[in-house]
């Protein structure tokens, strides 16, 4: 055997290894959209390269930043594993989908990830401060830069960002390392409707676990001294803007706050930072789903010579939210008038993102549909969204019931505080958003403890909105009423009925309807435990879905003559097992007859006028 034979034995030895090898760890070179019977439209035409390229902070805007999502390095991770510095991983991942999702190119069921990807920096971005900020990471997020841990953040909704500027080389590839870990219902940790049971197909009304990171990743360059957050809420008695810019550091700072219709300048307010300023509009065009009018502001932070330290952009409204007594009964009001709030129930998952959506024009096309159908407000249902989702309702005009996550029943001390900062944040963290007019803390006794005090807590952070304290009394649950909040809410789903109305609370309700049938072809799989499918004995069930629909309008246009404010109509899409919406899942088949539904939600508007009390 001469040289040459052995050195060709030898590299098809080396080969065959690697080939082995590859096979034994799933080993893919590149990203593979999960092959999945079922993709939206933009699931479908998503490309790699450009995943959701929208700016993702659209109320506090800088021109430079450098989008972090697309294919990651990606691999199982064990409790107790080396942190694989400079190692190449297993697998691609598309960031941001969770790597459960199809879109994802994982779709396993893991309990711990590790994330991998190598980055630049900008040689315009010398002598500024890096920010690395991640929209949000379901659950735990340890971060590795360059070989260093620059933090642990626990929260599966909330953003949350690390300045990195210390660990970054001055030349060539920086590398990010992200530790995720996932307890599931091991924990009592906030999950929302995720079903926990690794490698079985989720049950009836909970959906697909969630895991890893589902919103975008960023890098932001930002002056040494410059702004961390601002807060402006309208109070349309005063026709102000009551606004409060806070600094990166304590100092003696001021601040400028500028508004603009048209790009004309409206109004100008300078202070001290993180004092409160009163901004006042003359003769303020107001924000309403008929009209959602916004006003752009620009917010410079200065140094005590007034020289310009930070500029962000950003937008505002001006609005009022509260409840209108007329007579006896209290009714849900948007800038002073009475309006009765109807809307589906949003889960807001998706087949092929489950928790993110595939992108930006699929979310702008959601909200426009929806109000299309004759909607004036989405129940966005036990899951928080990204900021472009709360941009597009602003935008487009659509009031928004925001919920808060579901958490575990069983709670220790330290649990409940985990859960409390989440609660906290949901409402600080978007607290901007015009279209935002309740905030929801429990739903129907799920992980429900001290609902006073903690709904006496939402409403003291944000006097602004009005808030539920829980959210559904009915047959299925103990039939307690907690008297505190602004709302009364009752769950009744075939037919809706009407709860006893409140004299103390505005009276909704929350959750009704879940009229369904399976589409053959529209199936998210194909377990047979399908719920509220029930119209599939029926020969036409778009027919008999829509009749029933007009049926209960029928009936709630009679309790909305007896004081109902409200009803939340369940559910928007089909998810998973559920098929009891008015889109199949994948959004592609219209399950009720769209033009009646809308006939009969506009209809609803109508009767507040004829309000026999209200005259």
């Amino acid at each position: 055997m001469n040289i040459k034979h052995l050195s060709i034995i030898l590299l098809s030895l080396l080969y065959t290894h690697e080939a082995i090898a590859q096979k034994k760890t799933d080993w893919r070179p590149s990203w593979q959209k999960y092959d999945t019977q079922m993709l939206t439209p933009w699931g479908e035409k998503l490309d790699p390269t450009n995943v959701l390229p929208e700016y993702p902070r659209p109320q506090m805007v800088r021109d430079e930043w450098k989008n972090l999502n697309g294919q990651w390095e990606f691999q199982e991770a064990m409790e107790g594993d080396l942190v694989p510095y400079g190692k190449k991983l297993k697998s691609q991942i598309l960031v941001p989908f969770c790597w459960e999702s199809p879109l994802s190119g994982i779709r396993e069921f893991y309990q711990r990830g590790w994330y991998r990807r190598t980055f630049t920096i900008p040689e315009s971005w010398k002598g500024q401060q890096v920010l690395l900020n991640f929209g949000a990471v379901d659950w735990e997020a340890t971060v590795y830069i360059n070989g260093t841990c620059v933090g642990k953040h626990q929260g599966g909704f909330d953003a949350f960002s690390y300045n990195i500027t210390p660990l970054l080389k001055k030349s060539g590839a920086n590398e990010i390392i992200v530790h995720v870990y996932d307890p599931s219902n091991r924990e009592a940790i906030t999950t929302g409707k995720q079903y926990h049971q690794y490698n079985e197909e989720p049950q009836w009304c909970l959906y697909s676990t969630c895991s890893g990171i589902w919103q975008t990743v960023w890098l932001e360059p930002i002056p040494q001294e410059s702004i961390q957050s601002i807060k402006i809420i309208p109070d349309l008695t005063t026709g102000t803007f009551q606004a409060k810019v806070s600094p990166t550091h304590k100092g003696e700072y001021r601040t400028e706050i500028i508004i603009l219709e048209n790009g004309k300048e409206v109004a100008k307010k300078e202070g001290k930072a993180l004092s409160d300023l009163s901004i006042t509009i003359a003769n303020p065009h107001l924000w309403s789903p008929e009209d959602p009018h916004l006003y752009d502001v620009v917010i410079l932070l200065k140094d005590k010579e007034g020289k310009v330290l930070d500029e962000v952009k950003s937008y505002t409204a001006m609005r009022s939210v509260g409840l209108k007594r007329v007579g006896d009964i209290p009714c849900l009001s948007i800038n002073n008038e009475i309006q009765y709030q109807l809307g589906p129930l949003d889960q807001g998952y998706w087949p092929d993102g489950f928790y993110t959506a595939p992108s930006d024009e699929a979310i702008a096309w959601e909200i426009k549909e929806i109000k299309d159908w004759g909607f004036n407000m989405i129940r966005k249902h036990a899951k928080l969204e990204s900021d472009r989702w709360y941009y597009w309702c602003d935008r487009l005009g659509i009031v928004v019931w925001q919920d808060m996550p579901y958490c575990g029943d069983v709670r220790n001390d330290e649990q409940k505080i985990l859960f409390e900062q989440e609660l906290q944040h949901m409402i600080t963290q978007r607290w901007n958003h015009p279209s935002i007019i309740m905030w929801t803390v429990f739903n129907e006794h799920w992980g429900l403890y001290d609902v006073e005090r903690l709904t006496k807590s939402v409403m003291a952070m944000d006097p602004s909105r009005l808030v539920m304290g829980n959210s559904g009394i009915d047959a299925k649950w103990p039939k307690i009423d907690y008297e505190v909040g602004h709302i009364k809410d009752n769950h009744s789903y075939l037919p809706p009925t009407l709860p006893l109305i409140s004299d103390r609370r505005a009276t909704v309700n929350g959750e009704y309807g879940a009229l369904g049938y399976d589409i053959k072809g529209h199936r998210f799989s194909d377990n047979g435990k399908y719920m509220h499918a029930y119209y599939k004995d029926k020969e036409d069930k778009k027919e008999a879905a829509t009749t029933e629909y007009e049926e209960f309008m029928k009936k709630n246009y009679e309790y909305i003559r007896s004081g109902l404010s409200g009803s939340v109509y369940t559910q928007w899409t089909d998810v998973e097992n559920e098929v009891n919406g008015l889109y199949t899942y994948d959004r592609k088949v219209i399950k009720l007859d769209k033009e009646r539904v809308r006939a009969a939600n506009r209809h609803a508007y109508k009767m507040i006028k004829e309000r026999p009390w209200a005259k």
